[in-house]
């Protein structure tokens, strides 16, 4: 007996997003379809989703199973690290200190269970200007260079000069769902533009800024990459802080700087229509305690709060959906 998260047929696939995307979903079993309604497997007692958690018999995945920990000795399954990042053919792993000494045991564990994957590093941690990864190659290829598939588009990057997070696609995918044909949005750190290119399939004018010029090499690939007529993005090279807009305003601004956005906001409030909105992302506490409402200017205010992913055992990855009203 197993716990379940019971959904409605229609939130089924975005549920499924939700719980993979979190490290909630038990590979282990097979989702139940049962009257108009889907059952998937869970690994913990409850999950924050809209939905019910039911214990029932699991209907047991015969296929093999893809935690790539059931191949090691159980001493090293133990400390070996559940969850990891995919890059296209890159797996990128952060490895407690306690198990760095069995890198490679870990390494060919995951290379076994993951047919898909060429290559295998240790991230080290962000650092820089550009929170750039830094990365060793455990095993593999020594290739940094990676196309990442998600929600049917494509992200092509080298992960060793650029910043990206894969764990933002259930993200992406809801930011871009809010948007509205022929918004004038402002993406304001778009790194290689999966923010952009996930908002201009809908047909919105985007102006990216980035001030990592690798990055903005591989975004204009990938608008190219994705088909994305020229008409609906512009790219420039610049720090948010620094570029000068004119009298330029946007219907909607995405804040994606978690580790430091509030030195940002007063600037994107200015650059907001009225009706406009505000995504903002932040690491807080797991409880998403955050004095966002001490920063908001006259006419502001936050609709909704969502955590995006865990960041570390005492904090998360929030994002503060801000609307500025009429005055």
């Amino acid at each position: 007996m197993i716990s379940h998260l019971k959904v409605i047929n229609s939130k089924a696939e975005k549920a499924k997003a939700f719980l993979k995307d979190k490290g909630y979903l038990n590979e282990n079993y097979l989702p139940i379809k049962k009257d108009n309604s889907v059952l998937w497997p869970l690994n913990q007692d409850s999950v924050p989703f809209e939905g019910k958690v039911v214990i029932c018999k699991g209907l047991a995945n015969n296929k093999k199973s893809r935690d790539y920990r059931l191949n090691l000795d159980k001493k090293i399954r133990d400390i070996a690290p559940r969850s990891f990042d995919i890059f296209g053919d890159i797996a990128i792993l952060r490895l407690p200190s306690d198990s760095e000494v069995y890198e490679q045991q870990i390494a060919e564990a995951l290379l076994l269970s993951h047919k898909n994957i060429k290559t295998i590093c240790a991230d080290l941690g962000v650092h820089g200007e550009f929170r750039i990864r830094d990365l060793r190659v455990i095993s593999g290829h020594k290739n940094f260079i990676s196309v990442h598939k998600e929600n049917g588009m494509k992200f092509e990057a080298d992960i060793s000069k650029v910043y990206f997070s894969p764990r933002l696609a259930t993200e992406r995918e809801r930011l871009s769902s809010l948007v509205n044909k022929h918004e004038n949005v402002l993406d304001a750190f778009a790194g290689v533009g999966p923010f952009s290119i996930s908002v201009a399939m809908k047909k919105c004018k985007v102006t990216s800024l980035d001030s990592n010029p690798e990055a903005m090499k591989w975004a204009l690939k990938n608008f190219n990459r994705n088909g994305i007529d020229e008409k609906y993005f512009n790219f420039f090279n610049s720090k948010f802080e620094d570029y000068d807009f004119g009298v330029q305003k946007f219907d909607r601004i995405i804040l994606n700087n978690p580790t430091n956005c509030l030195p940002f906001l007063d600037k994107a409030m200015a650059l907001v229509v009225e009706k406009g909105m505000i995504h903002f992302y932040s690491i807080c506490q797991k409880d998403g305690s955050f004095p966002l409402s001490e920063h908001l200017a006259e006419g502001f205010e936050c609709i909704a709060k969502r955590e995006v992913h865990a960041y570390s055992p005492s904090s998360s990855l929030f994002v503060f959906d801000i609307r500025r009203n009429l005055i």
